[in-house]
């Protein structure tokens, strides 16, 4: 029940409420009239009876952020994610200095969001936007918030990142091919050189490429059941079902793995993991070797995809072999390769139509 107290020509409205533990507060307001008084606590007691937590509203958006990643996200996702999330709260508590959580707006969470665009490509503001979204769906169905300032919020970037493909052609697919396996006596010196060789025949993934083990090579196949996180340094599960399988492998790469773990392997682990940044510089070496174009590590995979598909592999046994979902994933990541496809194909056509006239 609200009461009201005249102080001077103002009238001030104090309203009672329970907060998140159970204990009573007092929340009051000053106005010119008492019908403004009375309409303010009507309007609020309301709130509160319809679950909005008015207590909270008032809270710094940056603290509600950190502390809703650590109830609601930080249980749930993996520790490299988590780094991720902590890296976001630092960012929330530049972008959001001062803000309150109920002073949000639509408008005022667009700006911001532009304003992290500008120096982030799309992919990494739409990441941000996810978690800032989820922040404040979890808000508003807790009664934190009275209304969806999220649903129209769109991620933009004018921050242009400016690389060579990430992919190997055919011809320098089967040249890295080449060189790797004229050079396998080295693997045993250089366990990066059948790290990549690996990749680049099954489409494997670095952290599950460090995460095999000596018994997951067996009759002609390899099994990805596990993953490495370079960055938490912990072996853990797949992101997904789809990513735990067990794919064939060309017999002359089993071979060498084989003579690779005689030679080498004192435990079941196939590799000794590095750090990322050493991963990259050795690769480079390798490339510049190879006489191939310099990617990343993450190419080879992609080098395997687009070579199948230059190949006419079927879409969905490319989807499964690399641990995809389903084929629109598929679809999407390599658009631009199917893309580059398709226009070959148009051109055979029209070369084939045009000798019969």
């Amino acid at each position: 029940m609200a009461s009201f107290e005249k102080r001077g020509k103002k009238w001030r409205a104090v309203i009672s409420l329970t907060d998140l533990k159970g204990s009573r507060k007092k929340v009051s307001k000053t106005f010119d009239t008492k019908k403004e008084a009375t309409v303010w606590a009507t309007e609020q007691e309301n709130k509160s009876n319809n679950g909005f937590n008015i207590l909270s509203n008032k809270m710094l958006f940056s603290n509600y952020f950190e502390e809703w990643v650590n109830i609601y996200k930080r249980p749930i996702i993996r520790k490299s994610t988590y780094i991720r999330y902590k890296s976001w709260i630092k960012t929330v508590k530049t972008l959001f200095d001062g803000i309150e959580l109920n002073k949000l707006s639509n408008y005022h969470l667009q700006q911001i969001i532009n304003k992290y665009g500008e120096t982030h490509t799309q992919k990494a503001t739409q990441g941000f936007l996810v978690a800032i979204r989820g922040s404040l769906k979890d808000a508003f169905l807790d009664g934190h918030i009275d209304k969806d300032i999220f649903s129209r919020v769109k991620a933009t970037s004018s921050h242009e990142v400016i690389r060579s493909e990430n992919y190997l052609s055919a011809e320098e697919f089967v040249r890295l091919q080449k060189f790797l396996y004229e050079n396998a006596d080295q693997f045993k010196n250089n366990q990066q050189l059948l790290m990549t060789l690996i990749s680049l025949e099954t489409g494997a993934r670095l952290g599950e490429i460090f995460a095999l083990r000596t018994d997951d090579v067996f009759e002609g196949k390899i099994r990805i059941d596990e993953s490495y996180s370079t960055t938490s340094n912990q072996y853990t599960l797949p992101k997904t079902k789809s990513s735990i399988r067990t794919i064939q492998i060309p017999i002359n790469l089993e071979e060498v793995i084989k003579k690779y773990i005689i030679e080498t392997r004192t435990d079941d682990l196939l590799f000794s993991p590095l750090y990322r940044a050493n991963v990259s510089k050795k690769l480079s070496t390798i490339l510049k070797h190879a006489k191939v174009h310099q990617i990343r590590f993450h190419g080879l995979r992609h080098s395997h995809v687009s070579y199948l598909l230059y190949k006419g592999v079927d879409i969905s046994y490319i989807s499964k072999r690399v641990g995809h979902s389903n084929t629109t994933i598929t679809l999407d990541v390599y658009a631009h390769l199917l893309k580059e496809k398709e226009q070959a194909q148009d051109a055979l056509v029209l070369n084939i139509l045009s000798e019969t006239n």
